[in-house]
C-alpha cells in the first residue's frame, strides 16, 4: 500500500462535498427525520412512554454515527476510484453501517418494547436479512478497487488502455471470458436484486404475520399459512435471481454472457410475480364476512408488461454488440443505467496515479 495515495493532492474537495451531502441524507437527515417524527407522534398522541424513550436513544445514535458516516463519505468521495485511500474509507463506511443498524436494536430492548406495546415482531430476524445485503456493501468497495486499480495506475481514468482483440476472431462463447467483467457492477446488481426479490418481501411478510397474529382471529390461519408458503417460494426464486444478477451486471452490454442470465432472470421473475401476487386471488373469511377478490387479470397484465424485458435485452444485445466489438471488447465500468457512449468518455483528470 502506498501512503502517498492518502495525500490530499490526489483528492477532490468538490467530489468529496457531493459525496458528503449524499451520505448526510442517507445516514443522518432521513433517519433523524423519521425518529423525530416518531417522537412527535408518540408525544402528541400521548402514546407509550417506553416507545418515546427508545426513540430518544435512537436519536443519539443517529446523530453520532450519522455525523461520522457523513465525514467518512466526504473522504470516500474525494479520493479517486482504484486507490487504497478510497478503498479504506469505503470499507470503513460499509462496516460502520452494519454497526449502525445493530445499535438501533438497543441490545434487544427495541424488540421488547415493540412487542409489549404494539405486537410481537422478530427484529433480530429482520436484522439478519439486512445483514446479508450489507455483506455485499462490504464487498463492493473491493470489487471497485480491483476493477479500477490497473486503470488508475496507468493514469487512464474511466476508459483504460486494455489491449484490443480482432473482432473477426471473436466467437460468441468468448464473451464468457472473465476479463470482460466488472466485479463492482456484478456485486451491485446482485445486492439490489437480493434486496427487492428476497429481503424486502420477507420483511413485509414478517410484519404482516406479526400484525395478523396479534389479532388472534382463527379465521386468519389459512392466510398466515399461505404467507409462509409465499415466503418459502420467494427464497427459492430470489436466490437464483440474485446469482444470475451477478453475471448480468458483471458482463458488459452487447455480450451473450450478459444476455443469457438477463433473459433467465426475467423468466424466473415472472413466476416470482405470480407467487407474490397470490396467483391473482385473495380468499378470506373473518367473522361471517367473506372476502373474495379476483385480480388475476391485473396480475396477468403486470406479468405481460414485465415480460417485455425479454424483448428489451434482445434489443440490447443487438444494439450494443457492434459498439462493444468496435471498442475492443472493453469492460463496462459505468453503471448499467449510464449513457450509451460510456466507454467512449474521456479520461477523468482526477483518476490518475501520483506522479513521481
Amino acid at each position: 500500500m502506498s501512503g502517498g495515495e492518502f495525500s490530499w493532492k490526489n483528492a477532490s474537495a468538490g467530489r468529496g462535498a457531493l459525496s458528503a451531502v449524499k451520505g448526510a441524507l442517507k445516514y443522518l437527515v432521513v433517519p433523524l427525520f423519521l425518529v423525530m417524527l416518531g417522537i412527535a407522534v408518540v408525544t402528541n398522541e400521548d402514546g407509550p412512554q417506553a416507545i418515546a424513550d427508545i426513540l430518544v436513544e435512537m436519536r443519539s445514535i443517529v446523530l453520532v454515527l450519522g455525523a461520522v458516516l457523513t465525514a467518512l463519505s466526504f473522504f470516500h468521495g474525494a479520493y479517486p476510484k482504484g486507490t487504497y485511500s478510497r478503498l479504506t474509507f469505503g470499507l470503513a463506511i460499509s462496516v460502520l453501517v452494519i454497526v449502525y443498524a445493530y445499535l438501533l436494536l438497543l441490545n434487544g430492548r427495541t424488540q421488547e418494547v415493540i412487542g409489549r406495546e404494539l405486537f410481537e415482531v422478530d427484529l433480530w430476524l429482520i436484522f439478519t436479512l439486512y445483514f446479508f445485503t450489507a455483506i455485499f456493501g462490504v464487498l463492493m468497495p473491493l470489487g471497485e478497487f480491483m476493477d479500477r486499480r490497473p486503470l488508475w495506475l496507468n493514469g487512464t481514468g474511466a476508459t483504460g488502455k486494455e489491449g484490443t482483440e480482432a473482432p473477426e476472431a471473436h466467437r460468441p462463447y468468448h464473451d464468457f471470458r472473465l476479463r470482460y467483467g466488472s466485479l463492482y457492477n456484478g456485486l451491485r446488481l446482485a445486492r439490489n436484486t437480493l434486496t427487492w426479490s428476497v429481503v424486502l418481501p420477507l420483511i413485509v411478510i414478517i410484519l404482516l404475520e406479526a400484525g395478523l397474529t396479534s389479532l388472534e382471529v382463527e379465521e386468519l390461519d389459512p392466510l398466515l399459512s399461505s404467507l409462509e408458503d409465499v415466503a418459502a417460494v420467494v427464497v427459492l426464486l430470489g436466490l437464483p435471481m440474485t446469482a444470475l444478477a451477478f453475471f448480468k451486471g458483471f458482463y458488459p452490454r452487447g455480450s451473450v454472457s450478459r444476455f443469457i442470465p438477463a433473459e433467465a432472470m426475467v423468466l424466473i421473475g415472472l413466476y416470482w410475480i405470480w407467487v407474490i401476487g397470490l396467483e391473482g386471488k385473495l380468499l378470506m373469511e373473518v367473522e361471517e364476512i367473506d372476502i373474495s377478490l379476483d385480480y388475476s387479470g391485473l396480475l396477468m397484465l403486470i406479468m405481460l408488461g414485465s415480460g417485455l424485458w425479454l424483448v428489451y435485452y434482445a434489443l440490447e444485445l443487438f444494439l450494443y454488440r457492434k459498439e462493444w466489438k468496435e471498442g475492443g471488447f472493453k469492460k463496462d465500468l459505468e453503471k448499467k443505467s449510464g449513457k450509451k457512449k460510456a466507454l467512449e468518455r474521456p479520461a477523468e483528470p482526477l483518476d490518475k496515479a501520483p506522479q513521481p
